[in-house]
């Protein structure tokens, strides 16, 4: 006999594909509701499915809907999940109560997780209650999962979501996307609580599989249940999550309202959405129907780091068909009887061939690829880094993050061009007997060191290319450095130098570096770094130790 499943928000875009999917199936009888009967009726006509309107924050429409009913799931899709109120869970609660299962596609972080207040009435009804049955955290824990098996040490778990800008993209997208930008989220980078905001710190991602590659797309952070869950659930020591949009000018609109948003202290953007939701469907005919999603995972093994990708393609504009997929897998473990009851966030709920097989209903290609990680300074020194002291080889062999503290002399420069030089460089203007902290974010070919001198920070991205060797970005400016070992000391001599990456420096204008690493008397890290002025005059000068925290 059919199971009754009953099925909210089947009239926008993700539900819709839903509805579709669970209409065809010989196994459920599918009712679709929503607010007005005039909407859902010529739907529910078209794929031969009941329809019954009534308000989901009405207890008594609600509960008289489960009477009249009385399903063995009901799903919903209708969101936006993080605008549900002081009482977020009052509709999960009452279908749970009556007995049914519950699932939805939320990715508001703090949603998903909350919907544990209701899993001792789950347990106590024998029904299960899945939060988050979508692409996040669904899908992506599912892949993680898989990535990390084998691991001794997760570093970093990264999601990554870049939709076609030819697909079709409804309101509650929109809230979602415009409801971020600026505002500030906890994340876990190594292993410490950070704020972040949405729609920041942009990078470019290419999902590929086989010979079939994405142009490469702006993704930036976003707070997705993977940000909120991930640390704990996985023991992942950073966990970030991004999505982009496959239009520039779109996506770096949002970057820019990213500061915007929380330097006017704007609420919200989210009164927009209805607006700007019609502008972006006039841009419809620019980009691709193809989406892209990948997983990242980096570890050990053994003492040896590894990274892990998994990546999928969907062409042919079914993206919008992915965030349901777990859904149906979901329900799929419900029909057979094969859960616990319970009500938790959708955590690794299916294993990732479930998923590929799923996702291949919808003509998603996918493809995993890993590989070892060489350290950048391991690499341009090759066997001289052998030569290294421990303590300075440990440093240049860092994790995907990793912390240094210590002491540090600073001299500061004396003259009108060293200070100038100091501050397009970003160096710090006052010296002294200072606190010194070093983060390093080591991501493939680069390693990006955040120096803390006292109250200064200041930045510098290393960078190593085999044709082009190592390079070192102070702000606009990057030199070449000649990395050399001599009697167990690492020296860093500037080479040639490019201001905004294009434009050469003469080499009467390229400072001079006297920059060593060693061992200090106590067998700590010791490093000195002085630069000059090609005329001699100081820019900066700091030396001291540091030791891992």
């Amino acid at each position: 006999m059919p199971k009754s499943v009953l099925l909210l928000g089947a009239t926008g875009l993700f539900g819709g594909h839903l509805a579709r999917q669970l209409a065809a199936r010989d196994d459920i009888a599918l009712t679709i509701s929503g607010r007005r009967l005039e909407t859902l009726t010529p739907l529910a006509a078209e794929i031969g499915a009941q329809a019954l309107a009534f308000e989901r924050t009405d207890p008594f429409a609600v509960q008289a809907a489960l009477d009249e009913l009385a399903p063995f799931a009901v799903i919903d899709c209708s969101g936006p999940f993080q605008d549900y109120g002081d009482t977020p869970y009052d509709f999960a609660r009452a279908v749970v109560r009556a007995g049914a299962h519950y699932l939805d596609i939320a990715d508001g972080a703090s949603f998903v997780a909350g919907i544990t207040e209701l899993d001792a009435l789950a347990k106590e009804q024998g029904v299960c209650a899945w939060s988050g049955a979508s692409t996040t955290p669904a899908l992506s824990s599912a892949i993680a999962a898989d990535l990390i098996d084998g691991l001794d040490k997760v570093e970093l778990i990264e999601t990554t979501i870049v939709p076609g800008n030819k697909t079709p993209r409804g309101l509650s997208v929109m809230q979602a996307i415009l409801g971020q930008v600026g505002k500030p989220f906890p994340r876990q980078l190594g292993g410490r609580k950070e704020v972040a905001y949405g729609w920041g710190d942009g990078t470019r991602v290419a999902p590929q599989v086989g010979e079939e590659r994405l142009k490469p797309r702006l993704a930036s952070l976003v707070n997705t249940p993977d940000a909120a869950l991930f640390p704990k659930y996985f023991g992942a020591g950073s966990v970030i999550a991004r999505a982009g949009l496959e239009l520039g000018l779109f996506h770096r609109s949002l970057s820019v309202l990213r500061y915007i948003v929380p330097a006017l202290k704007i609420t919200s953007l989210t009164g927009l959405s209805t607006p700007l939701l019609k502008l972006s469907n006039q841009f419809l005919s620019f980009g691709s129907d193809a989406g892209g999603m990948r997983v990242r995972v980096q570890g050990t093994v053994a003492g040896e780091r590894q990274e892990r990708l998994w990546d999928m393609i969907i062409p042919d504009g079914h993206g919008p068909k992915t965030p349901v997929q777990p859904v149906v897998i979901l329900l799929n473990q419900l029909i057979a009887g094969k859960v616990v009851s319970g009500a938790r966030p959708a955590l690794a709920a299916f294993t990732r061939a479930q998923a590929e097989a799923q996702l291949s209903t919808i003509h998603a290609k996918f493809e995993r690829r890993d590989r070892q990680l060489t350290p950048i300074f391991t690499q341009s020194l090759g066997e001289d880094f052998k030569e290294l002291p421990a303590p300075v080889r440990d440093l240049h062999s860092p994790a995907y993050v990793a912390r240094f503290s210590g002491m540090a002399d600073v001299s500061t420069a004396t003259t009108l061009l060293g200070k100038i030089a100091a501050l397009i460089g970003r160096f710090p203007l006052k010296g002294g007997h200072v606190p010194a902290k070093v983060d390093i974010l080591a991501d493939g070919q680069s390693e990006v060191w955040t120096r803390t001198m006292d109250e200064k920070v200041f930045r510098s991205v290393l960078r190593y290319d085999p044709k082009r060797g190592m390079t070192e970005r102070f702000g606009p400016l990057t030199f070449g450095l000649d990395l050399i070992v001599k009697d167990g000391v690492l020296h860093f001599p500037v080479g040639k130098g490019r201001a905004f990456g294009f434009i050469p420096i003469p080499k009467f204008l390229t400072p001079v570096s006297r920059t060593t690493e060693s061992l200090d008397a106590q067998g700590r890290f010791q490093f000195d770094v002085r630069l000059s002025l090609p005329t001699g005059g100081l820019i900066v000068h700091y030396k001291g130790y540091l030791e891992p925290q």
